[in-house]
């Protein structure tokens, strides 16, 4: 089959991502629309390497992997956007060839020095300014942000920029070392870049997880680039250097966990996502030396609802994007740049002889159950109020949010003390005036108080009234009380999720920004 024939029958698998993407990302609020295009392409990648259905190895990459007739290629798709083209005619594919004499890494890097030639503008960090950034995003292989910022690190890391004397302004241009860097043989200096990569990756492990210096190293890194990676095994190593028997904890039911277990499973969560921005990422969706696996099916309204929640509250998507992959198993660059003689079983090597056609049907049940779900949605739709709740102390301290009128009335209140990062919440009051104004109070099932009591009651049980003020004072006292107000009452979106937040102030994001180090 020729080249042709084959591109236009992986855009038609391609197309299942942009279809579902366009569906749910267009119907977001306007304030997220366009974070949601600019980090599509990433999502998209993210997805490439992802089971169409759940627990088998039918992802993107290695049903496309099988047409490959040159067995030293690592072919990928890359997604681009244009914001200012309409519904599906934003979206290409461009198809890339990865290998080791012609590898899009090394270009890319040049292009970034390129730009620094007589010499660039830089922000205090020694990052470019928002105008050259967009122009390079336009240049690199893969249009995407955190792309562009892990190659301008490599190359700071590697000292390729040099400071140019400016007055009140930070400047740069090309050093003589990346000269000497790039003429290299393409090998050699991919190798170069592996390691520096692992240094990277253990920097910024240690300096976001407060490691002692030592803890992780490149070559802690580069042992796992010499066979398939099995991830949970990642993390067993990674935690045995602090000496967390981390196998132990994951063997003990949920309810049996110590106060210092329990802390030490919030930091895997938190791991998990340092690990996956600085070590599978980019060697799986950058250097392409191992190609990733997710065995569990993405999630369109999850993925794009939480993505648009983040941006919706200027937060760094970093949290939602950057998950862990399953598995990862050494592609033919790998195979020859890193790999041990003694290889382990490859898990996600593709069965010989099979169609795209037969493939493409295996998906099929799977889609099917997404439209099912979809449907579902659509039938079950419910009344949602919005609630803009505001710290009594601080007026310029407040959220609106979005809940279904069937929201157990506990949950929300949960919820809304969860949301301005407090945490105690075994006692509090809600008031709230009835049909004819009178205060009605409430107060958990466990609340020795003799007031009504929120078990089992959903916020339809309430008297909605558009304008109504409630106040919700937490255990701590009136210092920490919140007045929600009653904004508006409506039908539910079937392609949003509840309950969400939609706005918040300016102060609030501000104080959330500065705790935030994805």
């Amino acid at each position: 089959m020729n080249n042709h024939t084959d591109q236009l029958r992986h855009e038609d698998l391609l197309q299942l991502f942009t279809t579902e993407y366009e569906k749910y990302a267009s119907r977001m609020d306007p304030e997220a629309m366009d974070g949601l295009w600019d980090i599509a392409p990433m999502v998209f990648s993210k997805w490439y390497y992802t089971a169409l259905t759940g627990e088998t190895i039918l992802t993107p990459a290695n049903i496309i992997h099988c047409d490959e007739e040159d067995p030293k290629v690592e072919k990928a798709y890359i997604l681009h956007v244009d914001k200012k083209a309409a519904g599906m005619e934003k979206y290409s594919f461009h198809p890339v060839s990865y290998t080791l004499e012609n590898h899009p890494i090394l270009r890319d890097m040049q292009t970034i020095l390129d730009a620094c030639l007589p010499d660039c503008t830089v922000d205090e960090n020694g990052f470019f300014l928002p105008e050259d950034r967009a122009e390079l995003l336009q240049k690199i292989t893969l249009p995407d942000g955190f792309y562009l910022e892990y190659l301008t690190r490599l190359c700071q890391q590697m000292g390729f920029f040099q400071k140019v004397p400016a007055i009140h302004i930070h400047k740069v241009t090309k050093s003589p070392k990346a000269d000497a860097f790039f003429g290299k043989e393409p090998k050699e200096a991919l190798d170069t870049l592996l390691w520096e990569g692992c240094a990277l990756a253990a920097e910024r492990l240690q300096y976001t997880m407060d490691l002692e210096p030592g803890m992780v190293s490149s070559s802690f890194f580069y042992q796992y680039l010499e066979n398939h990676i099995d991830i949970d095994q990642v993390f067993v190593d990674f935690y045995k250097r602090v000496d967390i028997d981390l196998e132990s904890i994951w063997k003990t039911p949920p309810n049996e966990l110590t106060e210092e277990e329990q802390s030490i499973v919030s930091s895997f969560l938190f791991a998990g996502i340092m690990m996956d921005k600085w070590v599978f990422t980019p060697f799986g969706h950058f250097f392409h030396v191992v190609r990733p696996i997710s065995f569990t099916a993405f999630r369109f309204y999850q993925n794009i609802n939480n993505l648009a929640a983040l941006f919706l509250m200027h937060h760094n998507p970093g949290a939602e994007l950057f998950t862990p992959p399953s598995y990862c198993s050494l592609t033919a660059i790998g195979m020859e740049l890193t790999a041990k003689e003694k290889l382990s079983v490859n898990k996600q090597k593709m069965p010989k002889n099979i169609s795209f056609e037969r493939i493409m049907e295996a998906i099929t049940p799977e889609l099917e159950l997404r439209y099912y779900e979809e449907m579902l949605r659509f039938e079950l739709v419910t009344d949602v109020v919005s609630l803009r709740a505001t710290l009594q102390k601080d007026e310029n301290l407040w959220k609106e949010a979005e809940l279904s009128t069937e929201n157990l009335l506990h949950d929300f209140c949960c919820d809304i003390f969860a949301a301005f990062a407090m945490e105690d919440t075994r006692e509090y009051v809600l008031s709230i005036p009835d049909d004819n104004g009178f205060p009605m109070e409430y107060a958990p099932a466990a609340s020795k108080r003799a007031i009504n009591k929120t078990d089992g009651l959903t916020l339809g049980d309430l008297p909605l009234h558009i304008g109504d003020v409630w106040t919700l004072t937490p255990p701590s006292g009136k210092a920490g009380a919140l007045t929600i107000e009653v904004l508006e009452k409506k039908a539910s979106n079937p392609y949003l999720m509840y309950p969400r937040i939609c706005r918040q102030s300016e102060k609030i994001t501000e104080m959330e920004q500065i705790d935030e180090i994805y």
